[in-house]
């Protein structure tokens, strides 16, 4: 073959390669050809949780930035957190990233996690939506967990049952005693809503802010006495002799069988059941003076994340009137950003329970407490 051949065979080659090339990359999607993020979330919770995640927020978010996708992990009951934690922090400590953009989970590990400078610090340059923020929650974490919905735990009760409900602690205490068998709260290793319970009933002899705070004295617990003991008193008062159902599902499924008529619940879980038709139209919810404990539920993105940037448009995403729309439709939570920034059609729907509450104990007075009630309330 001469040499002007094989040039013309390279010529045509060369042309064929380009093609084939060119109709590859017109045939692609144009908004994914520069390839897709895939943001890692950890998302610890119930299962009412993952759903607001999975079937709402990021379909929403991905038609809105087609750009990223979103591999999400179920932490349920936040079970297998421990080994997150710790992925994030050696990552930390060796200097690599990790596959960890963003993370729902306690508000211990998030606490545990400032110390060692695992999380990044929000600002209005990094996360602009966050001056929609009250200022007080944002300082709560000194600025390292987004808050994007709100909840706290409530009274439910029957109003076919119950026409005057408690409206204090003490007065919920003498309603249970009155009605034996007909108010419960979930093991408060399995639910928040169950920990808030017992810990109200601490709280009521003692000082929350002091166990809130972040110092930590075994001795200091001497003043719980009172407490276990009146838990202790109400057992056989409680549904089935003293039956404390796992997880916040299982109590409102008492509630919606109307083998109980009064239950401490989570103020998003029992709306969203009642507002789906799961609870009797009868339910009420309204919040106990002094208020129960409740929180606002962070994520926090690693400083180590991977996808730092994606990680953080999400998290501007979160705050925007669609996302918080969807906290309020979807899980009946309260909306990370200031009320006054909702409808007032929303405000009223809140009216009865979006009221102050409780601190939680710190993380290390919490794991007391969930420990000792399995020893001084129905073990023994």
């Amino acid at each position: 073959m001469g040499r002007s051949v094989r040039r013309r065979w390279i010529v045509m080659a060369s042309v064929m390669i380009v093609a084939v090339c060119l109709v590859g990359f017109q045939g692609a999607n144009p908004a994914r050809a520069a390839g897709v993020v895939t943001l890692n979330l950890y998302i610890g919770g119930d299962t009412n949780i993952f759903d607001l995640w999975k079937k709402a927020f990021l379909p929403a978010f991905t038609k809105r930035y087609p750009q990223y996708k979103a591999n999400m992990v179920e932490l349920l009951h936040d079970n297998g957190s421990e080994g997150i934690y710790a992925k994030i922090l050696a990552a930390k400590r060796t200097g690599r990233t990790v596959d960890v953009d963003l993370w729902e989970t306690t508000p211990g590990f998030l606490d545990q996690g400032i110390a060692e400078g695992l999380w990044v610090k929000l600002s209005p340059k990094l996360v602009s939506n966050v001056t929609k923020v009250p200022a007080p929650t944002l300082e709560a974490v000194d600025y390292y967990g987004l808050p994007y919905r709100g909840s706290s735990v409530v009274i439910g009760y029957n109003s076919q049952f119950i026409k005057n409900p408690p409206q204090t602690f003490d007065d919920l205490v003498a309603w249970i005693k009155a009605n034996p068998g007909k108010f419960t709260y979930c093991d408060p290793n399995t639910c928040g809503s169950g920990t808030a319970f017992v810990t109200a009933a601490i709280y009521r002899y003692t000082s929350a802010e002091k166990f809130a705070a972040k110092a930590y004295d075994t001795k200091d617990e001497a003043a719980w006495a009172p407490g276990w003991k009146l838990l202790k008193e109400l057992q056989p008062a409680m549904y089935n002799n003293g039956f404390h159902p796992n997880g916040n599902v299982a109590v409102l499924q008492l509630l919606a069988q109307q083998n109980i008529w009064m239950a401490s619940v989570w103020s998003d879980m029992g709306l969203d059941w009642y507002s789906r038709g799961q609870l009797p139209k009868t339910m009420r919810f309204i919040q106990i003076t002094p208020p129960l404990m409740g929180d606002d539920s962070r994520v926090m993105v690693p400083a180590g994340s991977a996808h730092l940037e994606g990680a953080l448009t999400l998290l501007n995403w979160l705050l925007t009137p669609e996302a918080q729309t969807m906290v309020i439709d979807v899980v009946a939570g309260y909306p990370g950003i200031d009320w006054k920034y909702m409808p007032e059609s929303v405000r009223q729907k809140f009216i009865d329970v979006a009221k102050a509450f409780a601190p939680w104990p710190n993380p290390k007075y919490l794991a007391d407490i969930k420990r000792l009630w399995h020893e001084q309330v129905v073990g023994g």
